[in-house]
């Protein structure tokens, strides 16, 4: 599998697979059970979407 990936990426398969972020992780926004409360509650999203995302994010795999 790794090897078909390689052939799809190309000359810059390495560079690409082998990529480190370079920003700090505490940064990053990672969702858990309150994730559209902590992020998306501030937007002007209607109180139907803002459920919908939330039964998205709590549901799933």
């Amino acid at each position: 599998m790794l090897d078909k990936i390689k052939e799809l990426l190309g000359d810059e398969a390495d560079s690409l697979l082998s990529y480190k972020a370079k920003f700090p992780k505490e940064q990053l926004t990672l969702p858990g059970p309150d994730f559209v409360n902590r992020v998306l509650l501030q937007s002007d999203r209607s109180v139907n979407v803002l459920k919908n995302l939330s039964w998205l994010t709590n549901n799933g795999n």
